[in-house]
């Protein structure tokens, strides 16, 4: 068998695990992340996230952009909306400009939130965040 053999013997490609994602200090990326695993973002985006797993904007993260996911941990700065199904967690050094809508919202102190909360249980993901994706690079780049 190849190393890098693509073949799965049993054709099943569910049993893989999936890999983190991470975007490194010092990365500037430009376009939305879809993904099944978990995405980590130290770097600068402009664009969207969205991932059936967790994401972390680190301390030096920065986004330009809307996530969806299913738990997130923010240290860094967002501006869009976040949509998250289950825990929400804005650590001492978070800073979001938009919407939020989660089932659980854990804020320390010294985190900043401008914009509207919606709490509920029976969140559900939504198309909208890769509807806005040309309107926040026109913005960005103004």
């Amino acid at each position: 068998m190849a190393m890098f053999d693509n073949n799965n013997s049993n054709g099943n490609k569910k049993n893989q695990p999936v890999m983190p994602t991470n975007i490194n200090p010092g990365t500037q990326l430009e376009g939305n992340i879809s993904s099944d695993g978990d995405i980590r973002l130290d770097g600068s985006m402009i664009g969207n996230i969205v991932t059936k797993a967790k994401v972390i904007i680190g301390p030096q993260g920065s986004i330009v952009g809307d996530i969806d996911c299913t738990s997130a941990d923010v240290f860094g700065k967002i501006k869009g909306d976040v949509k998250v199904k289950e825990l929400l967690f804005l650590k001492n050094s978070a800073s979001i400009e938009g919407d939020i809508y989660t089932t659980k919202l854990v804020v320390e102190n010294g985190a900043t939130f401008n914009g509207s909360c919606v709490m509920n249980s029976t969140l559900s993901t939504s198309k909208s965040a890769e509807k806005k994706t040309s309107q926040l690079v026109e913005e960005a780049a103004i």
